[in-house]
Protein backbone atom coordinates (compact mmCIF):
# COMPACT_ATOMS: atom_id res chain seq x y z
CA UNK A 1 0.00 0.00 0.00
CA UNK A 2 1.45 3.11 -0.88
CA UNK A 3 2.87 5.27 2.23
CA UNK A 4 0.40 8.45 1.74
CA UNK A 5 -2.56 6.13 1.83
CA UNK A 6 -1.26 3.87 4.96
CA UNK A 7 -0.88 7.39 6.75
CA UNK A 8 -4.70 8.31 5.56
CA UNK A 9 -6.16 5.51 6.61
CA UNK A 10 -5.01 5.68 10.64
CA UNK A 11 -6.36 9.00 10.20
CA UNK A 12 -9.66 9.09 13.00
CA UNK A 13 -13.10 7.56 11.83
CA UNK A 14 -15.27 10.09 10.02
CA UNK A 15 -18.94 9.58 11.82
CA UNK A 16 -21.72 8.99 9.95
CA UNK A 17 -20.69 7.81 6.37
CA UNK A 18 -24.45 6.81 5.17
CA UNK A 19 -25.81 4.51 2.35
CA UNK A 20 -25.94 6.16 -1.34
CA UNK A 21 -28.05 5.63 -3.96
CA UNK A 22 -25.99 4.64 -6.96
CA UNK A 23 -26.97 4.16 -10.52
CA UNK A 24 -29.04 2.52 -13.01
CA UNK A 25 -27.12 0.41 -15.66
CA UNK A 26 -27.53 1.50 -18.74
CA UNK A 27 -29.79 -1.22 -20.44
CA UNK A 28 -31.71 -0.10 -17.50
CA UNK A 29 -30.83 -2.81 -14.58
CA UNK A 30 -29.89 -1.93 -10.78
CA UNK A 31 -26.19 -1.99 -11.42
CA UNK A 32 -25.27 -2.89 -8.55
CA UNK A 33 -26.56 -5.59 -6.04
CA UNK A 34 -28.58 -4.58 -3.22
CA UNK A 35 -27.32 -4.83 0.62
CA UNK A 36 -28.72 -3.09 3.45
CA UNK A 37 -26.14 -3.59 5.28
CA UNK A 38 -23.34 -1.55 3.35
CA UNK A 39 -25.25 0.67 0.75
CA UNK A 40 -28.33 1.01 -1.02
CA UNK A 41 -28.57 1.11 -5.02
CA UNK A 42 -31.75 2.72 -6.96
CA UNK A 43 -31.80 4.47 -10.39
CA UNK A 44 -30.23 7.62 -10.67
CA UNK A 45 -32.64 10.93 -11.21
CA UNK A 46 -29.62 11.97 -13.22
CA UNK A 47 -27.40 9.52 -15.71
CA UNK A 48 -24.76 12.48 -15.87
CA UNK A 49 -24.43 12.41 -11.96
CA UNK A 50 -21.62 10.86 -10.43
CA UNK A 51 -21.09 7.58 -10.46
CA UNK A 52 -20.96 6.36 -6.65
CA UNK A 53 -21.10 3.92 -4.26
CA UNK A 54 -20.70 4.40 -0.37
CA UNK A 55 -20.35 2.37 2.83
CA UNK A 56 -22.75 2.77 5.15
CA UNK A 57 -22.46 2.43 8.83
CA UNK A 58 -21.06 4.71 11.51
CA UNK A 59 -17.40 4.23 11.58
CA UNK A 60 -14.87 3.09 8.79
CA UNK A 61 -14.94 -0.43 8.64
CA UNK A 62 -12.16 -0.82 6.35
CA UNK A 63 -9.81 0.66 3.58
CA UNK A 64 -11.94 2.98 2.04
CA UNK A 65 -15.39 4.65 2.42
CA UNK A 66 -16.65 3.61 -1.14
CA UNK A 67 -15.86 4.06 -4.74
CA UNK A 68 -16.46 6.51 -7.75
CA UNK A 69 -16.35 5.69 -11.20
CA UNK A 70 -15.69 8.52 -13.25
CA UNK A 71 -16.52 9.13 -17.22
CA UNK A 72 -12.77 10.69 -18.16
CA UNK A 73 -9.33 11.71 -16.86
CA UNK A 74 -9.91 15.25 -16.91
CA UNK A 75 -10.34 16.13 -12.95
CA UNK A 76 -11.94 19.87 -14.08
CA UNK A 77 -14.90 17.96 -15.95
CA UNK A 78 -14.79 14.80 -13.32
CA UNK A 79 -14.56 16.59 -9.54
CA UNK A 80 -17.33 19.10 -9.29
CA UNK A 81 -20.10 16.27 -10.66
CA UNK A 82 -18.39 13.93 -7.58
CA UNK A 83 -18.46 17.05 -5.20
CA UNK A 84 -22.20 18.01 -5.76
CA UNK A 85 -23.22 13.58 -5.92
CA UNK A 86 -21.38 13.81 -2.01
CA UNK A 87 -22.89 17.06 -0.96
CA UNK A 88 -26.28 15.56 -0.05
CA UNK A 89 -24.59 12.59 1.92
CA UNK A 90 -21.60 13.87 3.84
CA UNK A 91 -22.51 17.45 3.53
CA UNK A 92 -19.59 20.08 2.43
CA UNK A 93 -16.79 19.06 1.37
CA UNK A 94 -13.89 21.63 1.74
CA UNK A 95 -10.63 19.62 0.30
CA UNK A 96 -10.28 17.02 -2.41
CA UNK A 97 -6.43 15.15 -2.88
CA UNK A 98 -6.00 13.13 -5.93
CA UNK A 99 -3.12 11.67 -7.82
CA UNK A 100 -1.70 14.05 -10.40
CA UNK A 101 -0.11 11.44 -11.81
CA UNK A 102 -3.51 9.63 -12.66
CA UNK A 103 -5.24 13.15 -13.48
CA UNK A 104 -5.43 15.69 -16.57
CA UNK A 105 -6.34 19.03 -16.46
CA UNK A 106 -6.21 19.38 -12.08
CA UNK A 107 -7.22 22.99 -11.20
CA UNK A 108 -6.46 24.57 -7.86
CA UNK A 109 -9.56 24.84 -6.43
CA UNK A 110 -13.31 24.30 -7.82
CA UNK A 111 -16.71 25.69 -7.49
CA UNK A 112 -19.83 24.09 -6.70
CA UNK A 113 -23.01 25.32 -5.73
CA UNK A 114 -21.09 28.40 -4.98
CA UNK A 115 -18.36 27.24 -2.61
CA UNK A 116 -14.82 26.43 -3.12
CA UNK A 117 -13.13 23.32 -3.04
CA UNK A 118 -9.29 23.03 -1.98
CA UNK A 119 -7.79 20.58 -4.71
CA UNK A 120 -4.52 19.22 -3.80
CA UNK A 121 -2.37 16.68 -5.75
CA UNK A 122 -0.48 14.04 -4.01
CA UNK A 123 1.68 12.10 -6.49
CA UNK A 124 1.49 8.41 -5.70
CA UNK A 125 -1.91 8.21 -3.94
CA UNK A 126 -2.65 5.76 -6.72
CA UNK A 127 -6.59 5.16 -7.66
CA UNK A 128 -8.10 6.83 -4.52
CA UNK A 129 -9.04 10.21 -4.14
CA UNK A 130 -9.32 11.94 -0.63
CA UNK A 131 -12.28 13.67 0.18
CA UNK A 132 -12.14 15.95 3.29
CA UNK A 133 -14.70 18.03 5.09
CA UNK A 134 -14.37 20.21 8.10
CA UNK A 135 -10.70 19.71 9.59
CA UNK A 136 -9.55 16.44 9.16
CA UNK A 137 -12.90 14.27 8.71
CA UNK A 138 -11.71 12.09 6.13
CA UNK A 139 -13.04 9.77 3.39
CA UNK A 140 -11.20 7.49 0.89
CA UNK A 141 -13.05 6.91 -2.21
CA UNK A 142 -11.60 4.00 -5.00
CA UNK A 143 -11.37 5.70 -8.26
CA UNK A 144 -12.23 2.73 -10.67
CA UNK A 145 -10.83 3.53 -14.11
CA UNK A 146 -13.11 5.50 -16.36
CA UNK A 147 -11.94 2.77 -19.53
CA UNK A 148 -13.19 -0.15 -16.82
CA UNK A 149 -15.98 -2.37 -18.22
CA UNK A 150 -19.59 -1.74 -16.51
CA UNK A 151 -19.98 -5.27 -15.19
CA UNK A 152 -15.92 -4.74 -13.88
CA UNK A 153 -16.87 -1.22 -12.54
CA UNK A 154 -19.88 -2.18 -10.77
CA UNK A 155 -17.76 -5.33 -9.00
CA UNK A 156 -15.38 -2.61 -7.82
CA UNK A 157 -17.78 -0.07 -6.51
CA UNK A 158 -19.43 -2.97 -4.37
CA UNK A 159 -16.08 -3.81 -3.53
CA UNK A 160 -14.91 -0.71 -2.32
CA UNK A 161 -18.20 -0.38 -0.28
CA UNK A 162 -17.77 -3.68 1.47
CA UNK A 163 -15.92 -2.23 4.37
CA UNK A 164 -12.94 -5.43 4.34
CA UNK A 165 -10.25 -4.35 6.05
CA UNK A 166 -7.83 -6.10 4.18
CA UNK A 167 -9.54 -5.07 0.61
CA UNK A 168 -6.86 -2.00 -0.52
CA UNK A 169 -7.69 0.07 -4.05
CA UNK A 170 -5.57 -2.17 -6.01
CA UNK A 171 -6.31 -5.38 -4.74
CA UNK A 172 -9.83 -4.60 -5.30
CA UNK A 173 -9.26 -3.41 -9.16
CA UNK A 174 -7.50 -6.66 -9.74
CA UNK A 175 -9.65 -8.86 -7.85
CA UNK A 176 -12.47 -7.39 -10.69
CA UNK A 177 -10.04 -7.85 -13.55
CA UNK A 178 -9.01 -4.33 -13.93
CA UNK A 179 -6.08 -3.01 -15.40
CA UNK A 180 -3.93 -0.25 -12.94
CA UNK A 181 -1.30 0.39 -15.44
Amino acid sequence: MPRVLRALVSMPASPGVIGYPAFEAEDGADGMAHDTNDFTTGPRADPRGARLCLAAGTAHRGALDGGWWPRSHDASTELPELVAGLAGHLGRVTHLAIDTDYWEHVPGDITVAGRKVKVGGLPGLGHVVVVIRGRMDTFLLLVVPPEAAQTHAYAALNGSAAGAASAWPEEILATCDISTA
